[in-house]
């Protein structure tokens, strides 16, 4: 198999475990509260990672200033943005989030031009209209062919799918916080840097669930969704995605995002058999030909 091939197969495979990470988070969510959930995740992870830097002997010891810029990244993109992930997906459904996912190069776009002043074509802004566009359609789907909006509190779908949307503009701010220091380090040290802060500023939060804990209802389920969430989508999906970076080009990588609702939704259908509504389905599609429009723009 040439170095291609494999970078291939690794894309496909972060994609698939990208994707399969919402459902399974909802699964762990059955016994683990969304902060309690985190903060389990990424300690686990964080120890893992450290464990293999420590036997492959690849510590790197950043400078005070890029360390700071790492902790920024862990506070982002690990604290923040799967706080309000797992909330999200508390709140409304894997489906739902999976398909939000497709409009997360869009909110990028939006945050590129805003704090970056990137200039985006003409095509490029229809695309992001449509991608915006297509995921109103996956937020307010439901509710408009279940009848009107419940009036007082909106229901807490809706809230988790704003959640999830609130959580790509944080991803968008991580992004741009932490690509100048990223390619000054191995991705081990990077994740381990950034997973260790993050693990550490979700216990505050976790302890906010201190009086929901309990023994869990479904151990072997629970167990399982918190050993792949930690080994597979926090650790093996992203050694396959440095991969694939490493030997495709970038309009490459950056198209396969496409790949994830796709997954998810299929994963999602198959394993916690949950409604999908036309609407919703239309949104994806309009949200996946609006970011590939951006992308040419």
């Amino acid at each position: 198999m040439t170095d291609r091939s494999r970078a291939v197969l690794a894309l496909v495979t972060s994609m698939v475990l990208f994707a399969a990470s919402y459902t399974i988070t909802k699964v762990a969510l059955v016994d683990l509260g969304p902060m309690t959930l985190g903060t389990v995740r990424f300690l686990l992870a964080t120890v893992l990672i450290a464990g293999w830097l420590a036997l492959t002997r690849g510590f790197q010891r950043p400078t005070p200033r890029d360390a700071r810029q790492l902790a920024l990244g862990g506070l982002l993109g690990v604290t923040a943005y799967f706080a309000l992930e797992n909330l999200g997906v508390a709140w409304s459904t894997a489906t739902d989030a999976t398909l939000l996912s497709a409009a997360f190069p869009a909110v990028i776009a939006i945050a590129d031009v805003l704090l970056n002043k990137a200039r985006i074509s003409p095509a490029g802004w229809l695309g992001i209209v449509l991608a915006m566009l297509g995921s109103v359609a996956i937020v307010l789907g439901p509710a408009l062919l279940g009848g009107s909006l419940a009036t007082g509190e909106a229901p807490r779908r809706l809230w988790g799918d704003l959640l999830i949307l609130l959580a790509a503009v944080v991803w968008a701010l991580y992004t741009f916080a932490t690509r100048e220091v990223v390619g000054r380090y191995s991705s081990w040290t990077t994740v381990l840097w950034q997973d260790g802060v993050g693990a550490l500023a979700f216990i505050p939060l976790a302890l906010t669930e201190a009086h929901t804990w309990h023994a869990p209802r479904h151990p072997v389920a629970t167990i399982s969704a918190v050993a792949v969430l930690t080994v597979a989508c926090s650790v093996l999906a992203m050694v396959c995605y440095a991969l694939a970076v490493r030997h495709l080009p970038t309009a490459v990588v950056a198209a396969s995002i496409n790949l994830v609702p796709l997954f998810g939704l299929v994963i999602a259908l198959l394993v916690l058999h949950e409604a999908v509504v036309w609407p919703q389905v239309a949104g994806g599609l309009v949200v996946i030909a609006g970011v590939l429009l951006t992308h040419r723009g």
